[in-house]
């Protein structure tokens, strides 16, 4: 099968490494080239722990799984490579406005058979479908990052996404080896709906100095069984999506819990972004060892604590 790839930031490579080292013909495109530059490198990268993960013998695994990957600087040359694709896959940050323009620029100018998947993780399905002018075939396939070690996919279908794009979309899922689920079209659907909030209502606590980022990590950990803390998640999320997720899901659903806390919107702004910036809720200095930081000046202890931050 192939697949037709728009943006290869981190969720993007996801996607790219589990099409490839699955069989697929893979073409990708990024607006940004020094970001698409990275991309077979940075694929390669995620093949090998992969194949380190799941104990995988094969000694031509990462060669054979990069050979399926093609990338395009120019953006008409990935297009008509995408005309011969099964699959036009979007992969954009999550900005709907941005991706409906690029939808429907990108796909009125391929075949009409052609199935649109988009891995958002919190929008309306609805807008983009008819932006892309083929509701019928348009539905979500949001992966959990990092896409190749995370089997589960939330598949989100429109109001009129037909039960064939359904089906398709769960074979070949199964086929890659992921667990598809149906989650209903609703802000966060159903991942997101339940976790986001949580993650808020963390960094809210630190923020009212009820908790450490430490201590916060290892009661969920050792308690709940989380893989890792919320704040080490936040890190891999980085700040900056979990902001523009945070006010997309309250903008679509107008809960409070939605909205995100001034530590989020400040963290930002100061460029603390999480792992790949090498700082954020953690010190990532030593990626392999990463510190929990002090952020006692982000605690707001006052109305003036307050107002002072927002100078």
């Amino acid at each position: 099968m192939k697949f037709a790839i728009i943006g290869t930031g981190i969720m993007g490579r996801g996607w790219i490494t589990q099409c490839s080292m699955t069989g697929h013909e893979v073409h990708c495109y990024d607006g940004n080239n020094e970001i698409l530059a990275g991309t077979i490198a940075a694929s390669e990268k995620l093949t090998g722990k992969v194949a380190k993960k799941f104990k995988i013998d094969d000694p031509d695994f990462v060669s054979n799984a990069v050979k399926n990957i093609t990338t395009y600087e120019d953006k008409g040359s990935f297009i008509e490579a995408a005309k011969g694709c099964d699959v036009f896959l979007e992969v954009i940050f999550e900005d709907l406005k941005l991706k409906c323009t690029v939808l429907s620029e990108l796909l009125p100018q391929l075949p009409a058979n052609v199935v649109f998947w988009s891995n958002t993780s919190s929008l309306d399905i609805n807008p983009m479908a008819e932006a892309g002018g083929r509701p019928d075939l348009s539905i979500i396939t949001h992966g959990m990052n990092p896409v190749p070690m995370m089997p589960g996919v939330e598949v989100v279908p429109g109001a009129k996404t037909n039960a064939e794009t359904v089906e398709f979309t769960r074979q070949t899922l199964l086929d890659m080896k992921k667990a598809p689920f149906l989650a209903p079209n609703i802000p966060g659907f159903w991942v997101n709906r339940l976790l986001v909030p949580q993650m808020l209502d963390a960094v809210r606590l630190l923020e009212q100095g009820k908790i450490h980022v430490e201590d916060g990590d290892i009661g969920l950990n050792t308690s709940l069984g989380h893989p890792q803390g919320t704040f080490k998640l936040h890190d891999f999320v980085t700040a900056p999506t979990m902001l523009r997720v945070a006010l997309q899901m309250y903008q679509a659903s107008n809960d409070p819990r939605m909205y995100p806390p001034l530590t989020l919107m400040r963290m930002v702004k100061n460029g603390e972004y999480g792992a790949s910036s090498g700082k954020g809720f953690y010190d990532w200095s030593d990626p392999r060892s990463p510190k929990a930081r002090d952020l006692s000046q982000y605690v707001i202890g006052s109305a003036e604590d307050m107002t002072d931050s927002l100078k």
